[in-house]
Order: structure tokens, then C-alpha cells, then sequence
């Protein structure tokens, strides 16, 4: 494969490997959280030919001055890559401070930004939920807009922020107030979004872009919809969908994202979209990112010939060669679940892979957050302990991932928080 210079925003092993592995040189860099929090392989590292630890992504002095320096290098950059939703704004800026047209950095506003990726999807025709612009600075003003516009109750989340996280489902004009003065408790003015709620199944489509054409694309159920998981061990998870057992829903989906690619300029992306089925039958937009699943998402393509993310390296580094295909997997269905303590402490046990090998349907095993991790704040995307597992159909997916639950969760010793 020909080399590429790439410049690789965010830690993540496996992409990394991956990368590397098929002759990718490699500029790195990551924050100094993820230096202290994310296990950095020393021997890894080695292998990159230069890497930067950072403050933050979201600081444009350093952005800058990043980019001066990676360009008195030398290097042409071929590419840049983000590999979380929080280094989106800083891969997109320091990607048009070297001269590339991408990722660009109005499609880093549009991918963070919920409300002007709703507004985007509304002018591209889209069918997608009612939203609501909210101000820290302008509490009675926001909640009068939302009674006015929307009514309850509302889903509200971060504008700028990650998946489910910091996401409520509000009641009432006194509740929406409150989280509006919290959330502008140290004065700073910050945007969130309020959306009427949206019904129905909820699904995400994982796929890989190159040249406009779909390298990879999946569809998967979520075991139930995501503002619905009170726990963020039980019924967390999904199920990938057999292209030959729902040809109609694949079609449907495909259409859609032509739309959605069309309104959001996605040719050369990775990305992970999120929908849902409402009663009316149709397939309504929720969310779209151009970064790799979080979860299990990536790692239950395993069975189907490659975790996702190699998947998206070899669609980056085989440029021009034919689309990629997945095998069929053990199982007619896989997925995953997320299994975690239903309380926040410090994990002090928790299940062994002895008795995880009890449950011969059982795939994989990630251990994200696990002995001695502190949990601090429960939502849905704790990921601690994500099993993928295979079943013969949706049915016995899901009474699988409770046989596991039952089995597993129990296992779970917490002590207090420092």
C-alpha cells in the first residue's frame, strides 16, 4: 500500500495498530487527560514518528501554534483523522491551517452542534424533532420559547455534547429553569438544545465512506431507545441487523443517508448515525457523527471479519481498490451489551472471565472501566464490562443478554468514592 502522512487526532490503540501496521506514518496527538488516563503504550508511541500532548482540542492558540509547528517539519500532511466527538472542532481546524479542504470546519459545527445539525437536516429536507436554542444567559427567555414552541415535556442535552450524556427528559417549565441555572452556575455562558421527544425503535447505522460510495454500512437496533436506559447495565446494547433478513429497512436506510450525506458533505468519513421508527412508519433523523461508535459498536464487527475501525484504515489506505465486504458471521445475529453496577464507588470485584466462559455464545470481551475504576456519575454510556455475543434470532438475542445480566451483574462489588 502507498504511504500516507496522517495526522491522528485522540488515543486509540486499536485505529492506531491498525494504521500502522499497513505503513501509515503517523503524527499523534492527544490531550493530557488521555495521558493520564488512558494507559499510553510507551511501546506504541515508539512506533509514531513524532506525538504532542495537548491541553485541549477546543483551544485555538494551541491548535495554531500546533500547526506552525507540524508544518516547519516538513511533512505534508496527506490526512487528518478525529477519532472522538471532543477533538472534532481542533482536527477540523488545524485540517484547513495545513491546507486541506477536510474535515472542514463548518462540518465540524454541523457534527457538534445539535442545533445547527438540525437546522442543516431541516433545510436538506429531513424529517427530523422540533428544537429549541437555550442560553444559560437568557434562562426565562429559553423556557418561554420552549413553552411557547415546543410545550413538554422536552429532551434536553448539552449542545456540544456526547451521545447520551448530561441528557434529561423534562416536565415542566420550574424543571427546565433548574437545569438551565445549574448549568450557568459558574457564570460562563453556555448553549444547550431542547427537542420535542421522538417514539418508536431506535437504530444506529455505522458506515465507512470513501469517494462518496459506501465502503461498509450496518444497521443495528438498539436493545431499547437510549434516553429510555435508566441503568447502564441493563438493556444497554445492540443488535446488527442481517442485511438479508431486513433488504427493505437496508433500502430504506440507504436512501435516507444519501440525503443526509448530501445535506452534511460526507464523502470520505467514517460515521455513526442515529434514527428511529416512529408510529407514522417512517424513519425520522436523530443524530449523526463522523467519528467511530462508542460502546461495543466497533468491536462487534469482529465476528463479521474485522473490528469496524480497521475496517475504516483498510478503506483509508486501499484508496481505489474494490469495497470492502464482511463475511458472515458464527451467528446469524451478534451485537452487544454494556454490563456495570447499578451504583457509583470504586469497582472492587467484578465478573471473571472464568465465569464469563460459562456462556459458550459469547464472543468477545472489552473491559473498559474495570477493578479499581471510580464512578463517579451513572448514565448510559458508563461503559464498563461489553460482551459481544451471537444468537440465532432477535428473540434470542435479547433473552441471551438477559441470561448474562442475571448471571453476570451480581458479580459487581462496589466500596465508596474517595
Amino acid at each position: 500500500m502507498s504511504e500516507m502522512n496522517l495526522l491522528v487526532c485522540r488515543w486509540d490503540r486499536v485505529t492506531l495498530e491498525a494504521l500502522l501496521d499497513r505503513g501509515a506514518r503517523v503524527t499523534l496527538i492527544f490531550d493530557e487527560w488521555e495521558a493520564a488516563n488512558r494507559g499510553i503504550d510507551p511501546e506504541l508511541i515508539a512506533r509514531v514518528d513524532r506525538h504532542y500532548v495537548i491541553r485541549s482540542f477546543d483551544a485555538l492558540d494551541e491548535m495554531a501554534q500546533l500547526a506552525v509547528e507540524i508544518r516547519s517539519t516538513g511533512v505534508k500532511v496527506d490526512r487528518v483523522l478525529s477519532l472522538s466527538e471532543f477533538s472534532q472542532f481542533g482536527a477540523a481546524y488545524l485540517a484547513t491551517a495545513l491546507g486541506l479542504e477536510q474535515p472542514a470546519i463548518e462540518k465540524s459545527v454541523l457534527m457538534r452542534d445539535k442545533r445547527a445539525m438540525k437546522e442543516r437536516a431541516r433545510q436538506g429536507g429531513i424529517t427530523c424533532a422540533r428544537h429549541v436554542s437555550l442560553s444559560t444567559a437568557d434562562v426565562e427567555g429559553s423556557v418561554r420559547r420552549v413553552t411557547d414552541e415546543l410545550g413538554f415535556p422536552v429532551v434536553v442535552k448539552p449542545a456540544a455534547g456526547l451521545g447520551s450524556v448530561a441528557t434529561s427528559l423534562v416536565g415542566d417549565a420550574a424543571e427546565l429553569a433548574g437545569i438551565l441555572r445549574e448549568a450557568g452556575a459558574d457564570t460562563v455562558a453556555r448553549f444547550l438544545i431542547a427537542e420535542e421527544p421522538i417514539d418508536g425503535d431506535e437504530y444506529h447505522v455505522d458506515a465507512v465512506w470513501e469517494d462518496g460510495k459506501a465502503q461498509i454500512l450496518a444497521v443495528s437496533r438498539y436493545l431499547r431507545p437510549r434516553m429510555t436506559v435508566e441503568t447502564p447495565g441493563h438493556d444497554n446494547g445492540s443488535i446488527l441487523l442481517p442485511r438479508e433478513r431486513e433488504p427493505e429497512l437496508y433500502a430504506e436506510v440507504e436512501e435516507l443517508h444519501e440525503w443526509i450525506n448530501a445535506a452534511f458533505d460526507i464523502t470520505d468519513d467514517i460515521t455513526h448515525l442515529e434514527i428511529f421508527r416512529r408510529s407514522d412508519g417512517r424513519l425520522w433523523f436523530s443524530e449523526i457523527a463522523t467519528r467511530f461508535a462508542g460502546g461495543a459498536i466497533p468491536e462487534s464487527f469482529g465476528p463479521l471479519g474485522a473490528d469496524l475501525r480497521e475496517l475504516w484504515v483498510e478503506a483509508i489506505m486501499g484508496a481505489g481498490r474494490e469495497p470492502l465486504t464482511l463475511r458472515r458471521p458464527p451467528y446469524p445475529y451478534v451485537g452487544w451489551i454494556n454490563l456495570a453496577p447499578a451504583e457509583a464507588g470504586t469497582i472492587l470485584k467484578d465478573p471473571s472471565d472464568e465465569l464469563i466462559s460459562r456462556f459458550p455464545y459469547v464472543l468477545d470481551t472489552i473491559r473498559s472501566r474495570s477493578v479499581g475504576f471510580e464512578i463517579g456519575e451513572l448514565h448510559p454510556s458508563v461503559w464498563c464490562l461489553m460482551l459481544v455475543i451471537g444468537a440465532e434470532s432477535e428473540e434470542q438475542f435479547r433473552e441471551r443478554a438477559a441470561e448474562l445480566e442475571a448471571a453476570l451483574l451480581p458479580a459487581y462489588e462496589m466500596g465508596g468514592t474517595s
